[in-house]
């Protein structure tokens, strides 16, 4: 059973590792490294962005395994993206994250869509969000890959 909380600014390296880890660039929309200066000044405006949810899970050992962010966008809709820490993938934890931090979302958003967009190759990434109970909406081209949307609302 994972715990959440929401992120901190003491977070900022946890989430600046994250990002910059090999596979998390190679599966990104947008895959170049990223600076720690850029990375800093990004992640305090989304700690300080109320449209932006940002959770970070601990496991049952309590460390800290991954990040969720879900962004509100426009018309009720959101977006949502995951990363886990490469030590703690395989575990079975992005289904029990999905779950948990789109429960929490809607719980206080029910009115709203979240969006997932997920490159075709990045098929772990496709079955964690099946597992999750998202639903495949469509192919898409999304950024210019061509790339699975997935959905989730409140029942």
């Amino acid at each position: 059973m994972l715990s959440h909380r929401k992120a901190l600014p003491k977070d900022v390296k946890l989430y600046f590792d994250w990002a910059n880890d090999p596979l998390v660039r190679e599966q990104s929309y947008k895959s170049k490294f990223i600076n720690f200066e850029t990375h800093s000044q990004w992640f305090e405006n989304k700690l300080n962005d109320s449209l932006c949810l940002m959770l970070i899970f601990i496991n049952h050992q309590n460390i800290i395994i991954g990040q969720l962010r879900i962004q509100k966008t426009s018309n009720n809709n959101s977006l949502i993206g995951i990363s886990i820490g490469s030590n703690h993938r395989g575990n079975g934890y992005s289904k029990e994250m999905l779950q948990i931090g789109a429960n929490y979302f809607l719980l206080d958003n029910p009115d709203f869509t979240i969006n997932a967009f997920i490159k075709q190759t990045n098929l772990s990434s496709k079955y964690a969000f099946e597992k999750a109970g998202f639903e495949l909406k469509d192919i898409v081209i999304h950024e210019g890959s061509n790339s699975f949307h997935f959905i989730k609302k409140t029942p």
